[in-house]
């Protein structure tokens, strides 16, 4: 697994914000590896019977991969011990790849028959990680449970108490992982490890009553982690980090790369909904941050949450402590963009710190180019406690029919809340004691960037007075006055005659810029990703840092390439989202300009090449209008 380098460029709009979040240091590279020997483990004239799948495991090498039969189930606790040397353990089904989903493409339910199948028995765990266990990279494989289990699977049980001791290079891709469909588990994946990647993955029914379930949840490693291009079904949180305490002094989960997963809430589970099955699982959230650093949640589809055993905030990012065991535990650095929320009772839970232990406040959050729609009037849009530091809210665009904000606690410091289309609700923009209006922006949001915001009221609802907001508020009757292209249809995207066209700080449009946010999930509910562009199975990855940089990202047809030297005389290859080759170019200079003009808005994946036609990296760049 190789790590990447970041280098951040700004623009002129990112400038003038006050003080923006790191992204991720490194970024994990996931192709599947080239292995050097193959032994079975399979019902007959194999090197290891059915029932010697851990023999099987205790006896590999580095460089080896295991072939499981396809449609048979291995029952049982299987462990994954630390091995000498860095070459991959490969475990996968033994059918042929055009069987299964391609490297850029999620598996679902549909393939369980073809898969083999390792089932966990009652309250225990169907694969763990042990102290120290790595280059292992599991593919095509159902792992499932015969009752309620905890953890699913274990990378790393959370008891390591040095770094030096984690599970880390590892690999979940292609796997369908799920618990009982009657009774729940508690986790799909615990990921107390480091340098482990979820891609390409389908798990679901981890739903458990009276208490959190998570399909994904770590609190004991230090990342990075990359979580792209799965299907995430929990009845808590479908996603946490934090929530526990570190068995590691200090220890906060950092470098999160969260892109084009579709995290879901079945509404079976709602009670007094038409499609309720009978049994009321504990419903909190949709994604949870509660100790985390450095952190890319980028287009993504959020669906479904409502309030239950909490309050009906989808996503939350609120530091805790564990009752001040974790005092360094903190949410930092987090940039949150061109994602898709809908079908919730309320928007975001905002949190500086841990109620009012000292630990370090949260700070540096950014939340841009987001859609939020059907999001209904139990709970606020932005709910904000406590005091973060550096919060930039802008370009954001929302049909909630709840308050805009509520505040209270300490005051927020350095906010910037511009740009954005909201609903108004009952009050719009309030807190504690403080009513609303410009009294809550000068007591909860003092010294902020409070500006061209857009404020709309839900038909016989409350209107928001432009008297008693800083200049530049608008507070239009209805939806329907906003001036979207068309509201019935849930195309947000403004008419040339909108008012708010072209009125931001900026002088683009007011809201998210939608052609962004829609190249950017475009291929979440079919499951496309390209993780390596133009690769297929059996050919490894090439380790390599350099930096290369691609800008403005995104584009509307001009961006600039810029490579290292010894690049030079290779060749790009463009690449659309399903990875089919939009053109190709020589590398003639380090710096030189691609024209995507003819092109439609889509993900673009940019791919180089050396002179000897060998693969050395790729890059995302977003095409829009």
């Amino acid at each position: 697994m190789r790590a990447v380098g970041f280098f951040l460029f700004l623009t002129a709009s990112a400038i003038r914000a006050q003080v923006l979040p790191e992204l991720p240091q490194v970024y994990l590279e996931t192709c599947y590896p080239a292995t050097s020997a193959t032994v079975t483990v399979c019902a007959s004239g194999c090197d290891h019977g059915n029932n010697q799948l851990q023999q099987a495991i205790n006896a590999a090498q580095p460089g080896t991969t295991i072939l499981l039969q396809g449609g048979h189930t291995y029952a049982g606790v299987f462990t994954l011990p630390q091995k000498t040397g860095n070459g991959w353990i490969v475990i996968r089904t033994n059918v042929p790849d055009d069987q299964l989903p391609d490297a850029d493409h999620r598996i679902g339910p549909s393939y369980a028959g073809t898969l083999a199948n390792v089932q966990a028995p009652v309250n225990q765990s169907a694969l763990t990680f042990l102290s120290g266990a790595h280059h292992y990279y599991l593919m095509g494989l159902e792992v499932s449970t015969q009752g309620y289990v905890y953890d699913i699977i274990r990378a790393g049980d959370g008891t390591q108490t040095s770094a030096a001791n984690l599970p880390h290079d590892l690999v979940f891709d292609r796997l369908l992982v799920h618990g009982d469909a009657v009774l729940g588990t508690k986790r799909g994946i615990q990921l107390n490890s480091a340098s482990t990647a979820v891609i390409n993955c389908h798990i679901s029914d981890c739903k458990v009553v009276g208490q959190d379930a998570q399909a994904v949840a770590g609190w004991n490693g230090p990342g990075p982690f990359k979580l792209v291009n799965n299907y995430l079904e929990g009845s808590g949180e479908n996603v946490m980090f934090g929530g526990a305490n570190p068995a590691i002094q200090d220890m906060v989960p950092s470098d999160i790369e969260i892109r084009n997963n579709h995290f879901f809430k079945p509404l079976s589970w709602k009670e007094g909904h038409p499609d309720y099955a009978g049994t009321a699982w504990c419903v909190k959230n949709l994604f949870e941050l509660k100790s985390a650093q450095r952190v890319l949640v980028e287009g993504n589809i959020f669906e479904n949450n409502w309030a239950d055993c909490q309050s009906g905030l989808a996503i939350v990012f609120t530091p805790r402590t564990q009752s001040g065991a974790s005092m360094w535990a903190r949410v930092t650095d987090v940039t949150w963009r061109y994602n898709i929320l809908k079908g919730s009772d309320g928007g975001y839970n905002l949190s500086g710190h841990d109620d009012q232990l000292p630990n370090p406040v949260s700070t540096r959050i950014l939340i841009e180019h987001n859609l939020a729609y059907d999001i209904g009037n139990v709970n606020k849009m932005y709910q904000m406690l406590n005091g973060m530091e550096h919060l930039t809210i802008r370009h954001n665009t929302s049909l909630n029919a709840g308050t805009t904000t509520s505040a209270a606690g300490a005051p927020e410091v350095s906010m910037t809340f511009a740009d954005n289309i909201t609903g108004y609700g009952s009050y719009g923009v309030c807190g504690t004691g403080s009513g609303c209006g410009n009294g809550t922006i000068n007591t909860y949001f003092p010294g902020s960037t409070f500006t061209h915001n857009v404020l709309f009221s839900n038909p016989g609802g409350a209107v928001g007075s432009a008297s008693s907001y800083p200049p530049f508020h608008w507070f239009p009757n209805a939806p329907t006055a906003v001036g979207f292209a068309d509201l019935a249809n849930d195309d947000y995207r403004l008419l040339p005659s909108s008012p708010y066209a072209g009125a931001a700080t900026d002088g683009t449009d007011i809201g998210a810029n939608i052609d962004s946010v829609e190249v950017h999930t475009a291929q979440v509910l079919a499951g496309a990703w390209p993780q390596c562009a133009g690769l297929v199975t059996g050919v490894a990855c090439t380790a390599r840092e350099h930096a290369i940089a691609v800008y403005p990202n995104p584009t509307t047809g001009l961006t600039t390439v810029r490579i290292p030297a010894d690049f030079v005389g290779g060749t790009l290859l463009a690449h659309g989202a399903l990875g089919q080759v939009l053109f190709a170019e020589r590398l003639v200079s380090t710096t030189q300009q691609l024209d995507l003009t003819g092109l439609a808005p889509q993900l673009i994946i940019l791919r180089f090449m050396d002179a000897t036609g060998r693969s050395v990296d790729t890059e995302r760049l977003v095409l829009g209008r």
